[in-house]
């Protein structure tokens, strides 16, 4: 005796195994598929530029300084302003000094200053040579951490670490290397 399935059965498996067939192909071709590229990153904003920069500084009715720069570049989020072609004139009691610098940063918020680069200061007949100066505006102070030039018409004086206090016009000299005076006399430079 011979026993036959029902036909509904039958077809009930044979769709079921169609089904199956049809998902392992589908997963055979989409999941071998290489993942899809990493999404860009997204560029910072760019920070605004502007060509030329002038800024003062008055303290009870006083100028403490004035600062002009050829570039500035606004980094609002950072509280700074880089600045490129840096003139600065401080001023104090009766004088000032004058100061330029390659580029610099100020900082908005504690109106600190940064200069970089060919570092000139100037007061009178004296010539200060640095690569980095700060300028501390709550002690009135500029800081050349590292090494420093000055030179006068007959003096040179080489060292490290300057300090140069503006409200009590004093400079201190925290490392001295080398000092040369040129004797007009006999022309001997000890």
């Amino acid at each position: 005796m011979v026993v036959r399935k029902p036909a509904g059965r039958r077809r009930w498996l044979w769709a079921l195994g169609i089904v199956v067939l049809l998902g392992a192909g589908a997963w055979g071709i989409w999941g071998r598929r290489p993942p899809p590229p990493p999404p860009k990153p997204v560029q910072p904003a760019q920070a605004p530029r502007m060509e030329g920069l002038s800024l003062t500084e008055i303290q009870d009715g006083d100028r403490r300084w004035v600062l002009e720069a050829k570039k500035a570049d606004f980094h609002k989020d950072l509280l700074t302003v880089g600045i490129s072609g840096v003139r600065v004139e401080f001023f104090g009691p009766g004088e000032h000094i004058m100061v330029k610098a390659d580029e610099g940063l100020f900082h908005t918020k504690t109106r600190a200053l940064t200069l970089k680069g060919h570092v000139q200061m100037k007061r009178g007949d004296l010539l200060i040579e640095t690569s980095l100066a700060k300028y501390l505006p709550a002690e009135r102070v500029l800081l050349a951490p590292e090494d420093v030039v000055l030179t006068e018409p007959r003096l040179k004086v080489e060292g490290k670490g300057l300090r140069v206090e503006l409200a009590a016009k004093k400079l201190v000299l925290a490392e001295h290397k080398l000092t040369e005076v040129q004797i007009r006399a006999g022309g001997v430079k000890p």
